[in-house]
């Protein structure tokens, strides 16, 4: 049967989250060696996006698509955002979320699907690895509703390797064999730059370092060479 997005991320993204942000034990099998590799990869993306960020953030109103817990939340603000709103599938998440930051009337998250995605009032649109869990419509309508927001957006990028390879083994024997086609999808920069045209015409930059493994971040902001 096809797997429920939501119910599969209200099972297991406060749990992904600590394993992967939090201070796990060293690894003691396969599968979690695998996990903490890819661990610290994922812990120098929410490190290096608010930096990439700095310049651009001063009285900007932020949205996060697939916020999470709002890990990254504060260093918008603390970076001279003017809000923020995060918005996640997982209430479970975004009950965390307001816990985590209530006090802050700066900060707003909401339970939202992107299939139900409004037109967004943002200046700035980021997502940290959602586009890896969405069609190409989906990915197509987040470029349309964002309208003339700047973005950036973390990416899986679809390359030879033997860390890809890693990763491929660990989604398909911890979860991917019960969950079908829910997995996540690598994608190359210029598929997503297609998929972008949904949206206003602008240059596509991209950020690689060999700390983010296999991934990317693409953004309409110049944080690395133009694709």
């Amino acid at each position: 049967m096809p797997v429920d997005p939501k119910k599969f991320w209200e099972a297991k993204l406060l749990g992904w989250e600590q394993g992967r942000y939090g201070s796990p034990d060293r690894p003691l099998g396969f599968l979690e060696w695998i996990a903490n590799r890819s661990s610290s990869s994922l812990r120098f993306r929410v490190s290096i996006v608010p930096e990439l960020l700095k310049p651009f953030l001063l009285n900007k109103h932020v949205v996060e698509l697939g916020c999470g817990s709002g890990i990254i939340a504060g260093k918008f603000l603390e970076y001279g955002a003017a809000s923020y709103l995060g918005i996640d599938i997982a209430e479970s998440a975004i009950e965390k979320a307001r816990s985590r930051h209530g006090n802050d009337a700066r900060m707003q998250f909401e339970v939202g699907n992107v299939a139900d995605l409004p037109r967004l009032s943002a200046d700035l649109v980021v997502s940290l690895g959602l586009f890896d869990w969405l069609t190409d419509d989906e990915i197509a309508a987040v470029f349309r509703q964002s309208g003339k927001a700047d973005f950036m957006h973390a990416i899986a990028e679809r390359r030879p390797g033997l860390q890809q390879w890693l990763h491929r083994s660990y989604v398909q024997l911890a979860y991917g064999y019960r969950t079908d086609r829910y997995r996540p999808r690598y994608l190359t920069c210029d598929h997503v730059r297609s998929l972008s045209a949904a949206g206003p015409s602008r240059p596509l930059y991209v950020y690689r370092n060999w700390r983010l493994s296999f991934g990317a971040l693409l953004s309409s902001l110049p944080i690395g060479p133009q694709l």
